[in-house]
């Protein structure tokens, strides 16, 4: 048996505000129920009544069931002496909702391993409507800012994942109904592919703990954009003199390369001019791709 819920509204004549009234409440509601919203009748004889839905009109008598009309804006308009006015949205929650979990990239294939870039910023995200919206990683709740929207930024849970290795997503949506998955999951591996490196134009290795070694500005673990989260393996950095002379090579696998301003046999060089040039791979794991940056900096002693 279905449950039937009334709303009735009651309106004494010394509460009657003309033209726009407070009637109603937005109300959300389980398809399992027939929820009847109903007007008082007596003091509004004189009164024609109407109902909208999205501006379309349904009926004009007093009461309107919400189960038959389905989701949407409803209006009750009163005409008579004067004309009143009232609005509301119904939504009307599908029991066990039938709904995928998808990325905002429609050429992504879902049903495959997902291999993304964190800068092409992937979107998991989901069509259906709810109260409150649950997000899962292997089977573990997503702590972010935002976690009851319908979409998840895959950098807004950078720092709960790891770089290249495979992670089930899921969701759950609440609605007046209940709490139900999507028909699906979503295996996603994330790389960093097109890191940039960002290098200081100066340092000074003198041992007073500033600037003592020459290497990238590039603190992934304080820095949350994506386009400095960089995660690269196989680093190899070549340092030169002004007049192209080599000074030293720094091969630092999957570190970042630094410096520390002696030559290759262990020497201090003098104050100066230098180049390098830096070579290091992005994405190894899946799409790999070389790099290379070169430049120029002041050492000063």
């Amino acid at each position: 048996m279905k449950k039937t819920l009334t709303l009735i509204c009651v309106l004494a004549l010394n509460t009657i505000v003309f033209g726009q009234t407070d009637w109603f409440s937005n109300i959300n509601i389980c398809e399992t129920q027939d929820t009847t919203i109903a007007f008082p009748s007596g003091d509004y004889d004189d009164y024609t009544f109407n109902w909208y839905l999205d501006g379309d009109s349904l009926t004009t008598d007093s009461n309107i069931s919400i189960l038959s009309s389905g989701s949407g804006l409803y209006t009750l308009t009163l005409y008579g002496t004067d004309t009143l006015s009232s609005e509301f949205n119904a939504i009307v929650d599908v029991e066990n909702p039938d709904f995928m979990l998808t990325l905002t990239d429609s050429d992504i294939n879902v049903d495959l391993l997902v291999n993304t870039c964190i800068e092409d910023s992937p979107i998991l995200a989901t069509s259906q409507e709810a109260n409150t919206y649950l997000w899962y990683v292997d089977g573990s709740p997503i702590e972010t800012n935002s976690p009851s929207e319908k979409t998840l930024p895959i950098e807004d849970v950078v720092d709960e994942i790891e770089f290249n290795q495979e992670y089930e997503y899921h969701i759950e949506v609440e609605n007046a109904c209940g709490t139900y998955p999507s028909k699906n999951t979503v295996n996603m591996v994330v790389n960093e592919c097109h890191c940039a490196l960002d290098m200081p134009n100066v340092f000074s290795p003198n041992n007073d703990t500033e600037n003592d070694v020459f290497k990238p500005i590039n603190n992934h673990e304080l820095e949350t954009d994506a386009e400095r989260i960089c995660k690269s393996t196989n680093f190899k950095m070549e340092v030169f003199s002004q007049w192209g002379r080599h000074m030293a090579t720094v091969d630092s696998g999957n570190e970042y390369p630094s410096w520390d301003g002696l030559n290759k046999k262990g020497n201090e060089v003098a104050a100066g001019v230098y180049f390098y040039n830096i070579v290091y791979q992005v994405n190894v794991y899946t799409l790999p791709k070389e790099k290379e940056i070169t430049g120029s900096f002041n050492l000063y002693r």
